[in-house]
């Protein structure tokens, strides 16, 4: 049972316990036939829990769908939902490590998953891919692009190198993966679905190349969209706000990397900031069954995007000060992944607080390459 029929059945089994011995007015009642009421709620709450699981069970039978980045995150996340929905997923990763541990979850989940590494950089790489999904399953429905990379500190601290693998990895890879993907969509009358950002409309200090990348990805996105009307083929712009992934881990920080950590897993971790991947998956995957064109995830994005639309030169002005409140570069520029970060005093203190998203990177898969040695140093210490 989930969403808000989990709420509606505990309130009609409270709200009959605390009636238990009242008699409203102006027509008493006895204290059985309040539970009876209280027992009929909880009863239509699991029914429509059920009617909805049911549903979602089948939007996307009979489907096969390719998703990058599907190791971990919210790729990992979504290959979960599109196999709940009835589909067969194939997901990409750089990492085989991350990939086979994916698989391997998904299939114990019973959704019917193939692992195939994959570098999305790579333009000699994407047929093959194509290729592969297509070969193993024998069709292709939906493309997610889902893929992407972080690396959050002041823009002196970063170098052009770090804008380049952005954009490789959230602008060139979509742009080669989506191009060769709608030939081979036409057939099906298939989807590509575009994970952009917030940051793509709004962008925001100490994410330069992050927010750079994503622009242009949303720019392609939308452009595919115009230009793909009439071929049958569907193209779904993604907008997700801050989503609990656990992506704090694997993000690496530069400059001051204890405090520009902080800041970064504080806003990713609080509840009525972020949203869950759970919930973000599950927006996609309706809006890919229902062929819909737009999606933002959550009410904080689309308030961003509204105030930027209406009043860009005050938004403007307020990731001014923004950028003031946030950690100047220092003389001696450090660079750490967020697994190290972390662990310094301030580190734990804010897990402490964003603990949500602490639990979210463990169901996420989000590792980071000196985690997984050091599980594997431990694992081997007899």
């Amino acid at each position: 049972m989930s969403g808000w029929k989990v709420p509606l059945a505990l309130a009609g089994l409270r709200w009959a316990w605390s009636h238990r011995g009242r008699a409203p007015e102006p027509e008493p009642r006895n204290p059985g036939e309040l539970l009876l009421w209280g027992a009929a709620g909880a009863a239509l709450g699991v029914a429509a829990s059920a009617l909805s699981e049911r549903r979602r069970s089948g939007l996307m039978n009979g489907k096969v769908v390719l998703i990058t980045g599907g190791s971990r995150g919210l790729g990992l996340q979504l290959a979960r939902e599109f196999g709940f929905g009835g589909a067969s997923v194939v997901i990409c990763a750089r990492g085989r490590e991350g990939l086979d541990r994916a698989v391997a979850e998904l299939s114990g989940r019973g959704v019917r998953a193939h692992g195939v590494v994959c570098d999305i950089t790579d333009p000699d790489a994407i047929e093959d891919l194509l290729d592969e999904a297509e070969r193993h399953f024998g069709r292709l429905d939906v493309v997610v692009n889902s893929a992407g990379i972080m690396r959050v500190g002041p823009q002196e601290t970063l170098s052009d190198d770090h804008f380049r693998q952005a954009m490789d990895v959230m602008f060139w890879g979509p742009f080669h993966l989506s191009r060769a993907a709608v030939d081979r969509l036409r057939p099906t009358r298939g989807t590509i679905v575009n994970i952009t950002s917030i940051g793509a409309y709004l962008s925001v200090p100490h994410m330069l190349p992050y927010s750079t990348a994503k622009h242009a990805w949303a720019a392609l996105s939308e452009g595919m969209a115009a230009e793909t009307a009439g071929t049958g083929v569907r193209v779904t712009t993604v907008v997700p706000g801050l989503m609990r992934t656990g992506s704090h881990r694997g993000v690496v920080f530069t400059g001051d990397p204890e405090r520009e950590y902080a800041w970064f897993a504080l806003a990713a971790g609080l509840p009525l900031v972020s949203v869950s991947a759970e919930h973000a998956a599950r927006r996609v995957v309706r809006a890919t069954a229902g062929r819909r064109g737009f999606l933002v995830i959550s009410p904080m994005a689309r308030a961003g995007m509204a105030a930027h639309g209406v009043a860009p030169g005050l938004t403007q002005g307020a990731m001014r000060l923004v950028g003031r409140l946030l950690p100047d570069a220092p003389g001696d520029v450090e660079e750490r992944p967020g697994s190290e970060a972390g662990q310094s005093r301030l580190g734990r203190l804010v897990g402490a607080v964003t603990v949500l998203n602490e639990r979210a990177g463990r169901r996420m898969n989000q590792r980071s390459r000196v985690e997984r040695i050091s599980q594997r140093n431990e694992e081997d210490t007899p």
